[in-house]
């Protein structure tokens, strides 16, 4: 359908030009064969005449349709790209910016005459630089999710970002497009998601550990020590220090447990308040 559309102009003026070269002259000699052959060329001059004429009408008509077509066409690519509410922006083979939108120069604080004089390395932590070199070294010419990276502001400071950049024909030159999409803010929210998890899991951890002790460690002290109370009652007097002895002993060791199950409570509150 393009190809046919590409052609169907010229394709026009060939199938009217023949036609008029084939039947005007015949035409011609036919109606005004009672006049001289020499007043009959003046007719066939201004037959051509006429025809120049209506061509070069028709192809002025046509191309200035045409241009208004690409006119409106690059105007609302431009406002697509002006408008767009990501910072876009589109830089050489030599990493140098060649133009921004109106997002870019907000997002990043710097004019647009500022942006057009630096590369995308000014954008990136110099730390990456090498990163950025081997990544653009090894992804050319292919639409790309670039990844994660940290851009820096005009103010030095840094956020998340989230690449998309494709190769696109800009000026006569190779160049790329690149969309930048800010996800700090997620990236923060994945981070305080992952520590209440984290929190839930320890938490879960101390109860399960809390509840074994209370089913199996506490009971053994708690039994002995009824155990012992009951036995106290009917107990001689020799009998009765022993069993004092190991009633001491059980009692200590329930306080022992109580202890370390409440020093559990008390960790797993404050890593529920932090």
């Amino acid at each position: 359908m393009k190809i046919f559309n590409s052609v169907k102009i010229p394709l026009s003026f060939l199938i009217i030009g023949i036609c008029w070269a084939l039947f005007s002259n015949p035409i011609i000699t036919i109606f005004y064969r009672h006049l001289t052959p020499h007043e009959q060329d003046s007719f066939r001059s201004l037959n051509d005449l006429i025809f120049v004429i209506i061509i070069s009408y028709v192809l002025y008509v046509k191309i200035k349709k045409q241009q208004h077509e690409i006119t409106k066409s690059e105007e609302e690519y431009r406002q697509l790209f002006e408008s767009n509410p990501n910072p876009l922006w589109i830089y050489n083979e030599k990493l140098r910016f060649v133009k921004v939108n109106n997002a870019a120069i907000e997002k990043y604080g710097y004019s647009r005459r500022k942006f057009l004089k630096m590369t995308i390395d000014n954008i990136h932590s110099t730390g990456d630089h090498e990163i950025l070199k081997e990544y653009l070294n090894e992804h050319q010419e292919k639409f790309r999710l670039a990844g994660i990276w940290k851009h820096l502001k005009a103010t030095g400071e840094s956020f998340m970002v989230s690449i998309v950049s494709y190769p696109v024909l800009f000026d006569d030159q190779r160049c790329n497009l690149v969309m930048a999409t800010d996800i700090t803010e997620l990236i923060e929210k994945e981070r305080k998601l992952e520590a209440a998890y984290q929190k839930i899991k320890t938490s879960n951890e101390t109860l399960l550990h809390i509840a074994w002790s209370n089913s199996h460690e506490l009971r053994k002290p708690l039994c002995s020590i009824l155990a012992l109370v009951d036995l106290l009652k009917e107990a001689s007097e020799q009998e009765r220090e022993e069993f004092l002895r190991l009633l001491e002993i059980s009692s200590k060791e329930l306080d022992q447990v109580l202890r370390q199950n409440n020093e559990k409570v008390n960790e797993m509150d404050t890593v529920e308040n932090l």
